[in-house]
């Protein structure tokens, strides 16, 4: 029997222009993805994402308008009789809070131990063919044609 597993990710930005990119490595997995995780039972995709931006980041978040999902079908990296449905919105930080990222604009290293890093990245050097997987690089084309058109 199939199964579904719903994922929520947020897009924040910078007034600045740049985008929180997540560098992960779970399950021993090497991951690019943006900040977001797993929908629990019961909860709402507003409740799944401010839980997991104070999970990872320990930030305060206001959720606003869904920008991607998958409409195509995807089954798990992680499990073969699991399909992953993926919803991208628009986050604002509520607070100035002083993110821990990397230092290094240009690595896209994962950690080499199971973990999570964050660091931002410049719209013209998000490069959809970074991501792990094709949900996240349609998400990043969808966050850039909507950046490109908002100038």
């Amino acid at each position: 029997m199939k199964r579904y597993t719903h994922r929520i990710y947020g897009f924040l930005q910078r007034p600045t222009g740049e985008v929180l990119v997540a560098l992960e490595r779970f399950k021993d997995r090497p991951l690019i993805k943006f900040p977001g995780g797993g929908l629990e039972w019961g909860e709402s995709h507003t409740e799944c994402l401010i839980r997991e931006f104070q999970e990872e980041l320990h930030l305060d978040i206001r959720v606003g308008d869904c920008v991607f999902f998958n409409d195509f079908p995807v089954i798990s990296a992680f499990d073969a009789d699991v399909y992953v449905q993926a919803f991208f919105y628009r986050v604002e930080a509520l607070e100035d809070a002083a993110l821990e990222t990397l230092d290094v604009v240009e690595t896209w290293e994962v950690p080499a131990e199971n973990g999570e890093q964050f660091k931002w990245v410049r719209p013209e050097d998000l490069d959809p063919a970074r991501f792990t997987y094709a949900i996240e690089q349609a998400a990043s084309r969808a966050w850039l044609a909507e950046a490109k058109s908002q100038k």
